[in-house]
């Protein structure tokens, strides 16, 4: 994580050598005291070593949560993918690459471009980002009709949500869930209640980010020309095209739109 920075990867080596070098410095200067004395200076420095890289992997991904995420939220996808590379090209060792892959299959879900999310689920091997790789391999499963995998993928889900301690973390799970198990049923005719989650979830997310307004205001429109009802469609489908950016919301939505007769 610290590496994807280069200035807080060169700070971060340079107090890990310092610490090292103060070490040595502490351990011949003062050699002639207790036989202890090394081996304390010894534990000090590791336990500083560790504090030092806990501060800046911390910062590495406060900064990335803050400059890199927003663009997705914001329906510049291309921007955050075009960023992502950027940031992590040639850092192919180490957790790092689940957690790359883990934000690029993000981007690429919200572009429609399903075949680079699987090859992105693919590189996410690290035990953390398990849950992140279940989330776009549900949304993957869903677009290819594999719905049998989809539901298997949620259940397994399900049963590492129940154990989640975070509750805000778990309730995002749980909400992406719900939202997998509306799509399905959706895909296959069944219309109950998928209204009112959708109009649940833009009425009840405070602040909404964009992103999120637009995904569920496009499945509410989606949903209802499903249910024949294109004039209230709308409403939901416009926000969807003029918040969208170029998220495949924005695209989905024109095609909507043009489809029932509506004026860009």
């Amino acid at each position: 994580m610290i590496s994807i920075y280069k200035n807080y990867h060169v700070a971060y080596w340079c107090i890990g050598i310092a610490l090292m070098t103060g070490m040595v410095i502490a351990i011949v200067a003062f050699s002639d005291n207790t036989w202890y004395f090394p081996l304390t200076i010894i534990i000090l420095t590791i336990i500083l070593i560790f504090v030092n890289a806990f501060i800046f992997t911390r910062l590495a991904s406060q900064r990335l949560t803050k400059e890199v995420l927003p663009l997705l939220y914001d329906c510049r996808a291309h921007e955050y993918i075009d960023r992502l590379r950027a940031l992590f090209d040639k850092k192919t060792k180490g957790t790092v690459v689940s957690l790359y892959n883990t934000m690029l299959a993000w981007g690429y879900g919200a572009v429609d471009d399903y075949e680079s999310v699987y090859e992105c689920c693919r590189k996410i091997t690290a035990k953390n980002y398990q849950l992140g790789k279940s989330q776009s391999m549900i949304d993957y499963y869903i677009k290819k009709d594999q719905i049998d995998l989809a539901q298997n993928e949620i259940e397994d889900l399900r049963k590492k949500t129940v154990l989640m301690k975070n509750p805000k973390l778990k309730e995002t799970f749980e909400i992406s869930i719900k939202n997998a198990e509306y799509a399905i049923r959706i895909k296959q005719g069944n219309y109950e209640g998928a209204e009112e989650h959708f109009k649940k979830m833009l009425d009840t997310i405070k602040p909404i980010k964009p992103l999120s307004q637009v995904s569920y205001s496009y499945s509410l429109g989606r949903l209802l020309i499903l249910k024949g009802e294109p004039e209230r469609a709308k409403e939901y489908l416009q926000v969807a095209y003029d918040l969208g950016g170029d998220t495949k919301y924005k695209t989905f939505a024109k095609e909507q739109l043009l489809n029932i007769g509506d004026q860009l």
